[in-house]
């Protein structure tokens, strides 16, 4: 099967965006623009804010980082099934513990 221009350009397109969309994700629309405040205990030491965009990325990008880790599991030829199943129990016990950012996302989709 030979493909057009056209189409190799339609099916790359679709592909970019079927990805953007995977690695992605929006904020409820309340957080939108909001930022994270962190106040230490000690009020000699400053207080560090993070913007929830920002705070949101790195949380996108772990879980990217987690499938990714898991695919790479399952695929191993080199690991036992054992072995398999226990490094399957820690990246299950991670995402267990990203849950508490669900309140976070927009979608249902997107949350852990």
């Amino acid at each position: 099967m030979v493909m057009e221009i056209e189409e190799i350009r339609s099916l790359a397109k679709m592909i970019t965006d079927q990805l953007d969309a995977y690695n992605s994700a929006d904020p409820a629309h309340k957080w939108e623009g909001g930022n994270m405040i962190f106040k230490p205990g000690d009020q000699l030491t400053k207080e560090h804010i993070i913007s929830i965009d920002t705070f949101m990325q790195k949380i996108i990008r772990v879980r990217e980082s987690l499938r990714v880790l898991e695919q790479q599991l399952n695929n191993s030829k080199s690991l036992s099934a054992g072995e398999k199943l226990k490094f399957q129990g820690y990246i299950t016990k991670c995402y267990g513990s990203l849950t508490s950012f669900n309140f976070l996302f927009k979608n249902e989709e997107d949350k852990f």
